[in-house]
């Protein structure tokens, strides 16, 4: 019989091994705040490779069950889930995921330290964060919006224990991504509340205790305009508010999250913030919980990077540790680089969200800096998950190695917020904003200008050759072009972004490492070309002779 047993990789210390992590929350926060958040890191880093993801298999191996009816044919719909699960949820409030934006302990770089948070707890707790993210934005719609609402909810929904979860319904058969066809009827019960009557056909907290949902009130105008925000509680007196749930979606990844169709027939809410301008006050909302889901990208290929890491150095292949082969190193190097980018951009967003909310920061730059970091992290994400897992070879495609749930759920993080082509189309709107332009692009210059020595001279250039062709698209940006633009603009930013991080750790530590990934990710062109193909002849393309007779 064959001794021969393969080592598996070991889970890392992210703090300690993620360079990229470590450096980004050294350099963007000032020392005294760097040192309070460092023990609060180092312990999620600490339960992030240990006890998070032994609780994240239990979950994973008891999914969520739903039980219409009782023995007697009562109308119960209980759904339970996995009790890791819970305490997945609840060790990631206790520990301020939710919490920190709200304290005042780090002012306007609470976010950064979230984002850090975040990166170490998302790849390894079966997506426990979900309900997190929601809480989180419905605090923040909460807070902008309704002050009375506010002060009666926002302390349970931001506490660290005996905490709350909200939901975020607003996604229907109709609509989908396109909000202004959402088909739930709000109608006014004369005393205040409302009654919501409708399905919501993918609500990701059933388990909540409350929710903001869209509706449009009897008698509003159809399309976005005549839409409301509402804020329920999922359970009263209790049984369901007016909820019945049809049944539990059944999903490539996420599987431990208890994702429900809802029917509404009478749910009882209030309006957040009086009626009217629905889909302008989850504007904020969208917003925090795009960053939440660019965490789950970042998350998952730095927890993959890691993982690849460390089997490179246990594993053999004709002789030698596939660390030691050089297109291995090179595989690798490719994936770090993307890794470096999409670091760079997350905590860039995350400090500019955190800026603006503290009433400072840049507006202008937060508002089309969000929808391009989800855009590009959530494509980066699945891209970099792909090759690591195929790293491991067949070991990659084992569940119960835990690796494909990391490409699973990583392609969740493309779809809902918005996918790729909603998040383009997303910015070229946010281009039609006063300064919106102009504050992108002196960021991108600017960062620019301001390297210095050698190793970055001739990325520096590239990248200011780039920010030439992107003012000259933005100037008149259009549908059909939008997602080229876009991840133009993604790709430029973040390569500005890497080699600002890459001059600081040359200057603070001698590292060469982020100069080196700067190299290849300005090795090819930022800006894509255009395809000089005619958009009849692209719809031909894509559709043949048109839909079926």
């Amino acid at each position: 019989m064959d001794p021969f047993v393969q080592d598996a990789p070991a889970r890392p210390d992210r703090l300690r091994e993620d360079r990229p992590l470590r450096h980004a929350l050294e350099r963007l926060l000032p020392p005294d705040v760097w040192e309070e958040a460092t023990p609060e890191l180092a312990e999620m880093a600490g339960l992030a490779a240990g006890e998070l993801p032994e609780l994240q298999e239990v979950a994973e191996a008891d999914p969520p069950r739903h039980t219409p009816f009782d023995a007697w044919g009562r109308r119960v719909d209980r759904i339970e889930v996995a009790p890791a699960w819970t305490r997945l949820v609840a060790m990631g409030q206790e520990r301020g995921v939710v919490a920190v934006p709200y304290e005042d302990r780090f002012g306007e770089h609470a976010r950064i330290v979230q984002m850090g948070l975040l990166s170490l707890y998302l790849p390894v707790t079966a997506t426990a964060d979900c309900p997190l993210a929601m809480t989180d934005a419905a605090a923040r719609v909460l807070l902008d919006h309704d002050p009375a609402l506010a002060e009666r909810y926002v302390p349970r929904l931001v506490a660290r224990e005996d905490a709350w979860t909200s939901g975020q319904w607003m996604t229907e058969k109709e609509g989908g991504s396109d909000v202004g066809r959402t088909g739930t009827v709000a109608r006014d019960r004369g005393d205040g509340t409302w009654t919501l009557h409708g399905t919501k056909w993918f609500t990701s907290a059933t388990t909540a205790d409350v929710a903001l949902a869209l509706a449009r009130p009897e008698g509003a105008p159809e399309g976005s305009a005549g839409l409301s925000l509402f804020l329920a509680r999922l359970r009263e007196g209790g049984g369901w508010n007016g909820i019945t749930v049809r049944r539990l979606k059944d999903k490539l990844g996420t599987r431990a999250l208890p994702t429900a169709e809802l029917d509404l027939d009478g749910t009882v809410a209030v309006p957040v913030g009086g009626l009217g301008r629905g889909v302008a006050k989850i504007a904020g909302m969208l917003n925090v919980t795009r960053l939440h889901a660019a965490a789950g990208s970042l998350g998952a290929a730095g927890y993959g990077l890691s993982l690849a890491r460390d089997y490179a150095y246990r594993r053999e292949a004709f002789g030698k540790r596939l660390a030691d082969l050089p297109l291995h190193r090179a595989w690798i190097a490719r994936v770090a680089a993307e890794y470096e980018g999409m670091n760079a951009m997350a905590f860039r967003s995350a400090q500019l969200i955190g800026e603006v909310e503290r009433g400072g920061g840049t507006p202008e730059l937060a508002r089309v800096v969000v929808p391009l970091l989800k855009m590009s992290l959530a494509r980066q994400g699945v891209w970099a998950t792909s090759h690591l897992i195929e790293s491991f070879g067949g070991a990659g495609y084992l569940e119960d190695t835990g690796l494909p749930r990391l490409l699973r759920d990583a392609h969740v993080q493309s779809i809902w917020e918005g996918t790729t082509s909603v998040l383009a189309l997303d910015t070229v709107r946010a281009l039609a904003g006063p300064g919106v332009t102009d504050a992108f692009l002196a960021e991108v210059e600017a960062k620019a200008r301001a390297a210095g020595g050698p190793a970055l001279d001739a990325p520096a250039a590239t990248i200011l050759a780039a920010a030439g062709k992107l003012r000259d698209l933005m100037a008149a940006p259009d549908e059909g072009g939008a997602r080229r633009l876009a991840w133009g603009m993604a790709r430029t930013h973040q390569a500005a972004l890497v080699l600002e991080a890459a001059g600081w750790a040359l200057d603070k530590h001698g590292d060469p490492n982020a100069a080196a990934a700067l190299a290849l990710l300005t090795a090819r062109p930022l800006v894509g070309t255009d395809p000089g193909v005619p958009d009849e002849a692209l719809g031909r393309l894509a559709f043949g002779d048109g839909p079926p007779a």
